[in-house]
């Protein structure tokens, strides 16, 4: 029997598949109360740690409360706060950390521990030293380390390494930190030591380099943190329990080894360490570890591993996004509590829905991290929100307030945009009908779905369905509605979106021979395409089309899997049957494939696309499409790009033909791609559906 404070014996595995829509009944492990040390927790679902952008200097101090708060009314076990810097040289990325020791940052604090406790609610302040990844620009002082070596992501500002005489010091600064957050009113605290910050740097070899007494060997290497914890868990005191969040796998060459990390987590406990929350990779490991890539609870079994040996309750986190998955991670004994963060920001109600059988009408994080992660680690770094749900971070904003008098409404169009609007405006009371003019609602997140790792985009078609029909919105099929009928409405929404730019022959000869096609009509299955494909465009679309386009053939991701399993295929079998089936080239006129993905998931997108054996040609001038390829000039050089089949993918028009019959005529809004195309972005175009929705008197 294993004492986890709540933990037990590990539960028989469940075979639930994730994503398989269970009733309420069916979620009994997370439905179980639970507990961390000496806080009793009514169930396993936790809300993670991230930073929203609206902390440090000038912080929206009210947005911040009213955050934290919508998710206790959502029914959160726990809330864990973004990283509170325990000193001024470990503020992390952009500097824009709330800081202990700074008199206004912990009046803020105390408010929102304060609001948090009056809502019913139970939060724990993290607390956290970025370590080398700290910017001197930033923080006005060279960043420290264990010692002096460079991150990969900030090799031009390297840290200074701690001198043997500042560390106890610094240990000091986690305790009174913890002794602090006690006093301003939360119930727990986290030391963050995952992720490739300050105490996960001094576990690690590549990092750690030291020869004094605070490395050198694991023991060593160990030290520092150990001693933080134990004098942190001294310090918070016994009503105030400390959790650690462990890097389970640090995924970097040189990184902890696992039989360190079971020796550190046994330390951890004996310095009193209330739970351990499993966290993995470093911000510049070379394998994703957030993004739509990683499968559903990918990280799960590291948890499981952990958990093995572990005398207290662990917490796995990373892509545990339905509480279908959540369930199967508890039941199969990986771990005695789920940490969802970007979940909560996709639902502030995640854990409510769940637990009260309304799991179809959650609004499920997509791991797109598009409006999230790559606006809180952007230079400069902006506020979060969340790509399908605009309100997160801006709830009193986006509250769909009542309509005093509820009109007929309109909206032309199926996609995100006009789902959003619709949805907004049937929430409000008005009187709402949907006209989609194909078959399925959907618009270009039917395109997207059919992309490798992006299959997430169902839900969200799911979600909007449930949403539109429990609100009674009417929803009307292959209907296109002439300018005439639409002016009897009280109002119109115009989100009819986009469709793909195709040049003209005088831009490109060729452009109207047998074997080119337009992107969706290769996504949508309309056209066979060939062996040799050659892609006009390099931007987000191309490169979905290049994925799409090498992972469709014979044989499925899963059977891949399976043949490689019984040996079938040797074990790289998998991959170059992957890579084998189509030679894609994608084409650009810009001297960038993709500029304007995220940080945090372009690089993953191309290194995928580059096993797979896609070339990227940049700065091309087009010459034409002949019968066997295009004809390109790539750095003064002319040359053929062989193709069976050409595919367009280099841009998008607005789709609104009903503006010009419409303005002067009936109360109108145009939004999404019929406002303006560009680069496709489904969360501009769903918080422009939310505005609108919210426009209408």
């Amino acid at each position: 029997m294993r004492d986890a404070n709540g933990g037990g014996e590990p539960p028989p595995p469940h075979s639930e598949p994730s994503g398989a829509g269970m009733p309420p009944a069916e979620f009994p492990h997370l439905r179980q109360a639970g507990r961390i040390g000496s806080l009793d927790l009514p169930h396993r679902l936790m809300m993670g740690s991230m930073h929203l952008g609206l902390e440090g200097p000038g912080a929206d101090v009210d947005r911040l409360c009213r955050f934290y708060t919508d998710r206790v009314a959502g029914g959160a076990a726990l809330i864990v706060t973004g990283g509170i810097a325990v000193s001024p040289e470990g503020a992390g990325e952009g500097g824009a950390y709330f800081h202990f020791g700074r008199g206004k940052d912990e009046d803020a604090l105390e408010r929102i521990a304060a609001a948090v406790r009056r809502a019913g609610g139970r939060v724990a302040a993290q607390l956290f030293h970025a370590g080398r990844y700290a910017r001197s620009a930033e923080i006005g002082a060279q960043p420290v380390a264990p010692s002096a070596v460079a991150s990969r992501l900030n090799p031009r500002d390297p840290p200074r390494a701690l001198g043997a005489d500042e560390l106890p010091a610094l240990a000091e600064r986690f305790a009174a930190a913890a002794a602090r957050a006690r006093d301003l009113g939360f119930h727990a605290v986290e030391l963050m030591g995952s992720e490739g910050y300050l105490l996960n740097e001094f576990l690690a070899p590549a990092t750690n380099r030291r020869e004094d007494g605070w490395g050198g060997s694991a023991e060593g290497r160990r030290r520092f943190p150990v001693l933080v914890a134990r004098r942190t868990v001294e310090a918070a005191g016994p009503g105030c329990p400390v959790l650690y969040r462990i890097s389970g796998a640090d995924l970097v060459e040189g990184g902890t080894p696992w039989e360190d990390t079971l020796a550190f987590a046994a330390a951890l406990e004996d310095a009193g360490i209330a739970a351990l929350d499993v966290g993995i990779g470093w911000h510049e490991a070379p394998v994703p570890t957030v993004g739509m890539l990683v499968p559903r609870a990918a990280f799960a079994a590291v948890a499981a591993r952990l958990r093995a040996a572990a005398r207290v309750p662990v917490i796995a986190a990373n892509r545990i996004n339905t509480p279908e998955v959540a369930e199967r991670v508890i039941a199969s004994g990986a771990a005695d509590f789920v940490s969802a963060a970007r979940p909560f920001l996709a639902d502030p109600a995640f854990a409510r829905k769940a637990l009260e059988g309304r799991a179809h009408r959650i609004n499920v994080c997509v791991a797109c991290n598009q409006a999230c992660l790559d606006r809180v680690l952007g230079r400069p770094p902006r506020p979060a929100s969340c790509l399908v749900n605009p309100a997160a971070g801006r709830e009193a904003a986006f509250e769909p307030a009542r309509a005093a008098t509820p009109r007929r409404v309109a909206v032309v169009g199926g996609g995100p945009a006009g789902l959003e609007c619709a949805r907004v405006l049937g929430a409000r009371g008005h009187d709402v009908t949907l006209f989609e003019g194909e078959g399925a609602l959907g618009g270009q997140l039917r395109h997207a779905m059919r992309v490798p790792g992006k299959g997430e985009f169902a839900e969200t078609l799911r979600y909007f369905t449930a949403e539109l029909a429990a609100l009674g919105v009417r929803v009307e099929l292959r209907a296109r509605p002439e300018p005439a009928e639409l002016r009897a409405w009280d109002a119109v929404v115009l989100a009819s979106g986009v469709r793909p730019r195709v040049p003209a022959e005088t831009e490109l000869p060729g452009v109207g021979l047998p074997h080119v096609a337009a992107y969706p009509d290769v996504f949508a299955g309309r056209v066979a395409v060939g062996e040799r494909v050659a892609i006009i465009g390099g931007g987000g679309v191309a490169c979905d089309l290049a994925h799409f386009l090498t992972e469709s053939g014979p044989a499925s991701p899963e059977a891949l899997a399976f043949l490689t399993e019984y040996g079938v295929l040797p074990p790289d079998g998998a991959l170059r049957a992957l890579g084998a089936r189509r030679q894609v080239t994608l084409m650009r006129r810009g001297e960038r494939i993709a500029p304007l993905l995220g940080l945090t998931t372009r690089w993953a997108l191309l290194g995928t696309l580059r096993r797979r054996g896609v070339r990227m040609l940049t700065g091309v001038r087009y010459l034409g499409v002949t019968g066997g390829g295009v004809r390109v000039v790539v750095e003064d050089r002319e040359e053929l790009v062989p193709a069976d089949t050409v595919v367009l993918a280099c841009g998008q028009e607005p789709r609104d033909e009903l503006r010009a019959d419409l303005e002067g005529t009936v109360p109108l809004r145009v939004i999404g791609g019929a406002r303006a195309a560009g680069e496709l972005d489904a969360a501009r175009a769903i918080a422009e559906g939310a505005e609108a929705g919210l426009a209408v008197g």
